[in-house]
């Protein structure tokens, strides 16, 4: 259950029992709110059930029955009972066009150097904001966002004729799917190193299986788990492993979360481009 102050309350169901348990919950957080001079709207809560296998129990508040909703907005991102990341990319990048045109109508002067600096005010953290929770895996997804930025540079009335490609090189910027695999990176340097306290381990490495001399454990690649599920199969700990893994070791042994940063910029900077690479 969530409600519009983002307090949220959940477990596995599994059985009746485990219902019951959470309706027991809701009860409690509602005398709590009560004992405190605070109350919770059944209007503004809703409940989201997870799992194919869910039996999908009602539950109330003083009550009152809270809706089952199949999207709900959580801390500026939608999430919906499939894990679908498609409900938020499409809001998002409507949004983001919405500004885009917003800001076509209110600029005279569309020249790069003003336009670049209005985008990554005010387009790019309405595509980014908590992109490594619901970093899209979907083909379509991923060309929806990028559509966005490839419109924001075709506003520059300087460099119209330059490919898309060609656009990001000259106006030193990445790809968006790039820049979220870079933010990947980043948020596990900041798992693999503790900077993100969690009470169990995200990831597993190839030397906590075995003890053989190969490459693998040489350079302590991180493993993914097994997946039947693209939900499983492409959630944060499983996506992040080739990337990490192909990183050189003067990055994934930086320092600082800075220091990452800088060197991962200059790695991928230095790497040949595809079509050279080719």
């Amino acid at each position: 259950m969530e409600n519009a102050d983002d307090t949220k309350i959940g477990r596995e169901i599994v059985g009746y029992d485990d219902s019951a348990k959470l309706q027991g919950g809701i009860d409690r957080l509602v005398q709590w709110c009560r004992d405190w001079g605070m109350s919770l709207h059944p209007g503004k809560c809703v409940v989201l059930h997870f799992g194919s296998k869910n039996p999908k129990h009602d539950y109330f508040i003083d009550g009152t029955k809270i809706n089952p909703e199949n999207i709900a907005r959580d801390l500026g991102v939608y999430i919906s009972d499939t894990c679908d990341t498609s409900p938020h990319v499409e809001r998002i990048t409507k949004k983001a066009h919405g500004v885009l045109s917003q800001i076509r109508r209110a600029t005279i002067v569309r020249d790069s150097h003003t336009l670049l600096n209005i985008y990554k005010a005010f387009i790019r953290p309405l595509l980014e904001t908590a992109a490594t929770t619901w970093n899209p895996f979907k083909r379509g997804d991923v060309d929806a966002l990028e559509k966005v930025q490839k419109r924001s540079l075709r506003m520059m009335s300087d460099i119209g004729s330059l490919s898309y490609e060609e656009k990001l090189k000259k106006l030193n910027l990445q790809s968006l799917e790039n820049r979220r695999e870079r933010g990947d990176l980043i948020q596990t340097y900041k798992y693999l190193n503790g900077f993100n306290h969690v009470s169990t381990p995200m990831f597993s490495s190839v030397r906590e299986r075995h003890s053989k001399d190969t490459r693998s454990h040489a350079n302590d690649h991180l493993l993914p788990e097994k997946a039947n599920l693209n939900i499983r199969k492409y959630f944060f700990t499983n996506r992040v492993t080739t990337a990490w893994n192909s990183l050189p070791s003067d990055v994934k042994e930086a320092p600082s979360v800075n220091a990452l940063k800088n060197r991962y910029d200059k790695h991928v900077k230095c790497a040949p481009d595809p079509i050279d690479a080719e």
